[in-house]
């Protein structure tokens, strides 16, 4: 509702009656009505002091004094009647919105009817009264304060012949004193303008009592109210209180610095009359001021809301909300903060007037400094001086400022942003000199936060209405173009949709492939080609699921990533490939970004399951039908009547030419009449049993054994599927399977005997080996070495050229006692026997050739003996093919004592060997990899070969025991 212009010249009419006359034209003006009546109580009655109009016989005081008594507007038939103070307003035919209007102006009216009154009781006082009257004409009903403050200063210096005066209002009020704030003053120096400080006494003196404070200089110089005054350095002064309906405004101080100057008891009392008159004209100028200001808030208010409404862009709206607010409120930055996903930091999303360095360090804390404080609190937050009022600030930098005294702003507000979905922000408003906002301004400044918090609420739901649309359009895209094609054109393109709709900067789509799992297909946007160690790398990233990447993760270049997995299967579980994206920023992506970039995956990860499905169940059928098409046995479909639709090659050769084309036929009367009962059951049962029915029939002089089965998908009968057999066939079979299994059971037998017999043979050979190591070692190498004795005796007996002779003899019987001694421990070392097997390894190893070690591992026992030769002979024999074939610097003998056995490894780091090198040596005559398979097989174990040319070769073996 917006209040008509109060008319200023009703304050300023002497006589209630003028009052009344005035009003009731101002009224019915204003209203529109046929006739308007003043009502006001003068000596003691209700009577009509303003009358305008027509049709006010229609009243007769009745309505008026009801609705003066109750303190109400009342309607009755044509007429309305509004109360204010000691007067009511009758209307005659008056619009309602019209009486609202003037309701409204109630407590105006009031205080002007007041003010009359008042003048009106003073009238014919003498001075006094000539005085206030003066001071009402030079006002004039006047509602602008300034004008009233100064007015009064004014009247008050010229009416008691003193050279000074000034008006000031209380900006602050507590049981400490008061200040004012500007004061309007007239006879002193323009600089003087304001900020004086009344004490706790003076000011009970002036607002408790109502009394005018005197000062005489000759008699108060040395008291407090003295010193208060000693810069102004009065001879006398009056210090009379600004009241209005109990409510102190301030003081009116009047002064002379004449010597000689005195004030008598009058002019106290003038004084006080004219703070009286000033103090309703100051009360009145403020009143229209609030309700003026509230007018223009109301008006700012609307202009920013629509100004707000007007964007559905968030950065646009931010940025509108930044412009209003500095409009409004006369800051000198304003800055918005947004709250990160971690719920604990507020950064700056948009800001005006504050420098690039502040925008970019500053990083607020919830619940610290005065946008922290406002954010947990929900509610506004104030800092009249930032540097005195303790809040600290909310992040490092702010805080390094402020102790640094280099702070750029003194004061602060934070305004929470709110929506439906939680706290969005804060708006933060800064002022470089103390906060400027009263009461009201902090008011309004909330309702506008409100405002901004549904603006950015509708933003929101725009934006993120046109991202649901934006991803739903991607989703559909993507599916489409990987539904109808799976081509590398295609996925490219589907790369760059995911990646505009993520906006990254570059992208990728990896498919895997083959048994490895490798990626098969990739196609990228905005990237180069990646060699096959960037995508083994984001690969082996896969299995973390969708997450953001780290810089060592992403690809060169990215400052930040992300990747999410193509999993399809029927539990999910199988990898089809990855989706990735990064950007130059280092802003890790949002968990929006992530989520979008699970739902193109997921899309992408089910059209390409679906189209696989497709070309799989195609392959099957293919395969099915081929098989169908090369099975030995008949098989043919039926449609549930019975018609054959379908019948393969086999059963079209055996029966199509004794009973005619199958396809079109009758399944049932395939059968000879005397079997066509079995079938006919078997038809029966295949419709009602889940395991379908079996019968034995004849066609044509064939016997078939025949079973059925019904093919319902999804529950619906299609037909029924008949596998047929030729029992003649299958006895055929029968009797081969028969023979062939004998002629196995027969060459089993055999292998098993060679077996046996390559066992003993080997035992065999063993023991010989020992006994010929033994008679070496005992008996021959013991006679060479008695006559090596003999010789040197007769060597020390001869002399000249025959002790030479004989010398050379001794060197030629050490070389063969050395050679004998070498070729018994080669047939049986020795020390196998008396030390067991890890000493005899050590021994092999220090005479291989090859630069070879041993190994152990596990809890070292000692094995059986059978056991120990066996392993010891295998890893002769591998470390002889090493010497001999390998061509390798080193060599390495592992043993791995386990609790059930022992595992062996001899490796080298030769040349190496494929399956078919090692099948042509063994075709030219070297049997060294087949006698050790052989020797590891009879004695119960497994053999493995590892090798590959030029990476050496690992021989493994486990052996039970």
């Amino acid at each position: 509702m917006t209040l008509p212009p109060f008319p200023p010249d009703l304050g300023a009419v002497p006589t209630v009656r003028a009052f009344g006359a005035a009003l009731a034209q101002f009224a019915c003006r204003t209203v529109r009505a046929h006739g308007v009546q003043v009502w006001a109580v003068v000596g003691g009655s209700l009577g009509v002091v303003g009358e305008e109009g027509r049709g006010l016989g229609l009243s007769d005081g009745t309505l008026a004094a009801r609705s003066l008594a109750q303190g109400e507007t009342l309607e009755e038939g044509m007429l309305a009647c509004v109360p204010f103070g000691g007067g009511v307003l009758e209307f005659v035919g008056a619009d309602p919105a019209g009486v609202e209007v003037m309701a409204g102006l109630t407590p105006l009216l009031t205080l002007a009817l007041e003010g009359v009154q008042a003048r009106e009781a003073r009238r014919g006082q003498g001075r006094v009264a000539e005085t206030v009257e003066r001071l009402v004409r030079r006002l004039g009903g006047s509602l602008d304060l300034a004008e009233v403050l100064t007015a009064t200063a004014e009247s008050a210096a010229l009416a008691l012949g003193f050279g000074r005066a000034f008006v000031g209002l209380f900006s602050e009020l507590g049981e400490d004193g008061a200040r004012t704030g500007e004061v309007f003053t007239y006879g002193f120096d323009p600089s003087f303008t304001g900020g004086i400080g009344v004490g706790p006494v003076s000011l009970g003196r002036l607002t408790g009592r109502g009394e005018v404070i005197l000062f005489e200089k000759a008699r108060d110089a040395g008291t407090p109210l003295g010193a208060g005054l000693a810069e102004l350095d009065p001879e006398v002064a009056l210090i009379a209180p600004l009241t209005a309906r109990g409510r102190p405004l301030g003081l009116l101080y009047v002064d002379s610095r004449s010597p000689g100057a005195r004030v008598t008891e009058d002019d106290t009392r003038l004084v006080l009359a004219l703070a009286e008159q000033a103090s309703l004209a100051i009360d009145n100028a403020r009143l229209y001021g609030i309700e003026t200001r509230k007018r223009e808030a109301a008006e700012a208010l609307r202009e920013a809301g629509a100004a707000l409404a007007g964007s559905l862009h968030l950065s646009d709206t931010l940025e509108r909300i930044l412009e209003q607010a500095t409009a409004l409120f006369g800051t000198d930055a304003a800055g918005v903060y947004e709250l990160q996903p971690d719920g604990r930091t507020l950064s700056i999303r948009s800001a005006v007037g504050l420098p690039s360095e502040y925008v970019l360090r500053v990083r607020a804390k919830v619940g610290a400094g005065v946008t922290g404080r406002a954010v947990e609190r929900r509610a506004l937050v104030t800092a009249v001086d930032l540097n005195t009022a303790h809040l600290g600030g909310g992040s490092r930098y702010t805080r390094q400022l402020l102790a640094q005294g280099r702070y750029p702003y003194r004061g602060v507000i934070g305004l929470p942003l709110g929506t439906r979905a939680g706290v969005f922000g804060a708006l933060t408003l800064y002022w470089k000199a103390p906060l400027p906002l009263d009461a009201d301004d902090l008011a309004l400044t909330e309702v506008f936060a409100a405002q901004a918090s549904l603006a950015i609420e509708n933003a929101r739901l725009y934006e993120e209405e046109l991202r649901r649309e934006r991803e739903a359009a991607v989703l559909l895209n993507v599916g489409r173009l990987l539904g109808e094609d799976q081509s590398d054109r295609a996925l490219s393109e589907a790369a760059r949709l995911a990646t505009l709709a993520l906006n990254a900067g570059r992208g990728l789509i990896a498919l895997t492939g083959g048994e490895t799992g490798e990626v098969s297909r990739c196609a990228g946007f905005n990237l180069p080609p990646l060699a096959p160690a960037d995508l083994a790398g984001l690969l082996a990233q896969v299995g973390r699921g969708p997450r953001p990447l780290t810089r060592r993760h992403a690809l060169p270049g990215a400052g930040s990533a992300l990747i999410v997995p193509l999993r399809g299967g029927a539990g999910g579980d199988t990898v089809l490939g990855f989706l990735y994206a990064d950007d130059p920023g280092a802003e890790a992506p949002s968990d929006r970004v992530l989520g979008l970039a699970r739902s193109v995956a997921d899309q992408m990860a089910l059209t390409l399951t679906r189209e696989r499905l497709l070309a799989a169940l195609a392959r099957e059928e293919a395969r099915y039908r081929q098989l169908a098409e090369g099975a030995h046995d008949l098989i043919l479909s039926a449609d549930p009547s019975g018609t054959v639709t379908y019948a393969n090659p086999a059963a079209t050769r055996l029966l199509a030419p004794l009973t005619g084309p199958l396809v079109g036929a009758s399944l049932l009367g395939l059968a000879t009449p005397a079997t066509r009962p079995a079938l006919q059951a078997a038809w029966e049962a295949a419709h009602t049993q889940p395991g379908g029915g079996r019968a034995e029939i004849e066609v044509a002089g064939y016997r078939l054994e025949v079973r059925l089965s019904a093919v319902r998908p999804g529950g619906v009968l299609h037909g029924v599927l008949t596998v047929a057999r030729d029992l003649s066939e299958l006895q055929t079979l029968a009797d081969e399977i028969q023979r062939r299994g004998q002629a196995l059971e027969a060459a089993t037998s055999r292998t098993l005997e060679l077996r046996s017999y390559l066992t003993l043979f080997t035992q065999a050979q063993e023991e010989e080996r020992r006994r010929i190591s033994r008679e070496l070692h005992d008996d021959t190498a013991q006679v060479l070495v008695a006559t090596t004795r003999r010789v040197a005796r007769l060597a020390r007996e001869l002399g000249g050229e025959h002790r030479a002779r004989a010398d050379d003899i001794l060197g030629d019987l050490g070389a063969a006692i050395e050679s004998v001694r070498r070729f018994a421990r080669n047939l049986r070392p020795s020390v196998l026997d008396d030390l067991g097997l890890l000493p005899a390894l050590e021994w092999l190893v220090s005479q291989a050739q090859t630069d070879a070690r041993l190994e152990i591992s596990g809890a070292e026992r000692r094995l059986p003996p059978a056991l120990e030769l066996t392993v010891f002979r295998l890893a002769q024999e591998a470390l002889t093919n090493v010497d001999k074939h390998a061509r390798a610097r080193t060599a390495a003998i592992r043993v791995a004592f386990e609790e059930d056995g022992v595992r062996v490894a001899v490796s080298d780091d030769g040349q190496g060997f494929t399956p078919g090198q090692a099948q042509a040596r063994a075709q030219e005559g070297h049997l060294g990899l087949i006698g050790l398979r052989e020797r590891v097989t009879l004695a119960g174990g497994e053999l493995e070969v590892d090798s590959e040319p030029g990476r050496g070769t690992t021989l493994r073996f486990r052996l039970p025991g």
